[in-house]
């Protein structure tokens, strides 16, 4: 998948969701949750423990259900160069690392890098990467932020960097996002530790059936127009 492909992934599927576990059981109970209903584009953060592994054998495992691992947390050029390695497809930052940005453009992956305000976020798309994840975007000031920042940034495609609650998804799209990172407000820690895993599942469905809703109700008032 192209760069440009795996852009048109993002803005169709407007949700990344983020495996950030303690350990690897969990880890993969979390991506399992996940993929099986519904979530198209998993990031698994680097400060996962054997993150490098379970992005290679997530990327096997869920290839039949389309669905495409992200590198979360990527600090530099090296940890970039082994999650593509692994099998990641998308680089994902807190920060805005030229090197980065360059690696990723070099070897056709999708950059997302992280930034906060105007400056960075004009400085992190001038970089070139593809995406600007504004974070941490709930306490920037949520999806007011993002609206008074597309403003005078029309031309930035950005993303809600979490913790994104599940009922402000759809007020982050609308504010002008083309997606939302979803980590903490599906796999809640205290699921995690109780290891309901059905729960997470459920969550992720939702998830899901609020993006496609929202989509179906943007795509019925663009006919009655």
């Amino acid at each position: 998948m192209s760069r440009k492909e795996l852009f048109e992934k993002v803005s169709m599927e407007q949700i990344i969701g983020v495996v950030r576990e303690e350990s690897v059981e969990a880890a993969e109970s979390v991506a399992e949750a996940y993929a099986r209903n519904g979530i198209r584009i998993l990031e698994v953060t680097l400060t996962t423990p054997d993150a490098f592994d379970l992005i290679s054998r997530f990327a096997q495992t869920y290839a039949a259900l389309d669905v495409v691992l992200a590198a979360g947390t990527v600090r530099n050029g090296n940890d970039a160069a082994q999650a593509h390695r692994a099998g990641a497809r998308i680089i994902v930052s807190p920060h805005t690392d030229v090197r980065v940005i360059e690696y990723a453009a070099k070897n056709d992956l999708l950059c997302i890098a992280g930034a906060g305000t105007a400056t960075e976020i004009i400085r992190a798309w001038e970089a070139g990467c593809d995406i600007v994840k504004v974070f941490p975007a709930l306490y920037l000031g949520g999806p007011d932020y993002i609206r008074t920042l597309r403003g005078p940034i029309r031309d930035v495609a950005m993303l809600a960097g979490g913790p994104v609650p599940l009922d402000t998804i759809e007020s982050y799209l609308d504010a002008g996002c083309i997606a939302v990172n979803l980590g903490a407000s599906l796999a809640v820690p205290d699921l995690v530790k109780s290891e309901q895993w059905e729960e997470i599942g459920r969550r992720a469905l939702l998830a899901t059936s609020i993006v496609q809703s929202r989509n179906a109700d943007v795509e019925s008032d663009a006919y009655v127009h």
